[in-house]
């Protein structure tokens, strides 16, 4: 039986595009259209739906507000909402809202990808806390314009490597960070690498779309003084941890797609220190006091004094950015993974345990750092797993 999904809103192209591909008889949907709020809140009292996807900007409500009705009368329905990435503002409003976020312009793979995620899976959603703090930062950086022209040509069926290392050539921050890991003893390469289109070619193109975003973000915030706090630190134990979380997904998982995402949220994963220390940088400091005078993991002085953590800051820029939730839940549930819905290896395992063993490669620090919890590797069955982790070659290449 076909699940019954409602389109609100005047995206007309991609209403068709799926329409024409759930008409297929393994199409798996029926798909029923309004374009004002009025008319889908119709059809939402003559029919029950499985999800209900609405443009932020549809017509007689908000998007936002239409999702509302959507949960008060249909909860058990999936909520998605399409917004663009230019209205930052518009766009944090939504999380929380949706079980998915989505930017435009959205093709029906993605969409439909998000769909069989949002059915399938209870991922993580951001709190009243981590939106009230998210929307106070007042240096909040976008994607680079580059990061959606790799993204587009990367899922084009005549994606060209050469395309890719032209269109990261254009920004001399990007190509320098870009270069600077391809030449990192974490991909031990013997030779040099002295060209964007080398440094696709070996570190391949899921890394090198995170990379991007990676290193955009870095790059936006060099200037960044702080005491106590290191940008190249953070950099570093960044790029170890995501190493530390591929290799580790390769061990248990053996696939590409969950290695290459866990490389991903490894890289990403402390994104939200960054935006504390750029945006709130006393609460910050008075967080990261706390947390030494108590004894305590930084993540949890954050909890205290700011309500939410940089993991879950974190988290909430790369939804607004769009990313996979795989990757989102792997970053916002780093330090506390027990709180995932998930039984199974994820890339969320992969990088609660490449973060611990990234620090305890470091230089000694005066702040407590988080521990391997116990009960989530053991919930998972993987608690004998943690020596054969530890053990692994590779790691002394990092």
């Amino acid at each position: 039986m076909k699940r019954r999904i409602l389109f609100a809103g005047e995206n007309e192209p991609l209403w068709s595009e799926f329409q024409q591909a759930a008409s297929y008889p393994d199409g798996g949907w029926a798909a029923e259209f309004a374009r004002t709020a009025p008319d889908a809140i119709g059809l939402l009292d003559q029919f029950d739906f499985d999800a209900v996807v609405a443009d932020v900007n549809v017509s007689g409500l908000s998007g936002i507000e239409l999702l509302d009705e959507v949960l008060s009368r249909q909860p058990d329905a999936q909520r998605i909402v399409l917004s663009d990435i230019t209205d930052v503002r518009a766009t944090i409003r939504c999380l929380g809202r949706g079980h998915h976020h989505l930017l435009k312009p959205c093709d029906t793979p993605t969409l439909l990808n998000a769909l069989n995620t949002a059915i399938e899976l209870e991922v993580w959603l951001p709190s009243q806390s981590v939106q009230s703090l998210i929307s106070k930062m007042r240096r909040l950086p976008s994607p680079p314009g580059i990061y959606f022209q790799v993204l587009a040509e990367m899922r084009s069926p005549n994606a060209s490597i050469e395309r890719i290392a032209e269109l990261i050539a254009q920004d001399p921050a990007i190509t320098a960070k870009v270069l600077q890991l391809a030449n990192s003893a974490v991909f031990g390469l013997q030779l040099k690498v002295i060209q964007p289109i080398e440094a696709v070619i070996y570190i391949g193109l899921e890394t090198t779309r995170s990379l991007v975003l990676m290193a955009h973000t870095f790059s936006a915030f060099d200037q960044l003084q702080l005491p106590g706090f290191s940008i190249d630190a953070l950099w570093n134990h960044c790029i170890r941890t995501a190493r530390y979380a591929r290799e580790i997904a390769r061990i248990e998982d053996g696939g590409s797609d969950v290695a290459e995402q866990a490389f991903a949220a490894g890289l990403l994963h402390d994104l939200g220190k960054l935006l504390l220390a750029a945006n709130l940088p006393e609460p910050f400091r008075q967080a990261i006091a706390l947390a030494r005078e108590q004894e305590r993991p930084v993540w949890e002085g954050e909890s205290q004094i700011l309500g939410a953590c940089h993991a879950e800051l974190g988290a909430c820029l790369l939804g607004i950015w769009g990313l996979p939730d795989p990757i989102v839940e792997a970053v916002a549930l780093h330090h506390f993974p027990l709180r995932s819905s998930g039984r199974a290896f994820s890339p969320l395992t992969a990088v609660h345990a490449a973060d611990f063993f990234a620090r305890r490669t470091e230089p000694p620090s005066s702040l407590i750092e988080a521990e391997l919890d116990s009960d989530y590797l053991a919930t998972l069955h993987l608690a004998d797993r943690v020596e054969v982790w530890q053990q692994q070659e590779s790691f002394e290449r990092v």
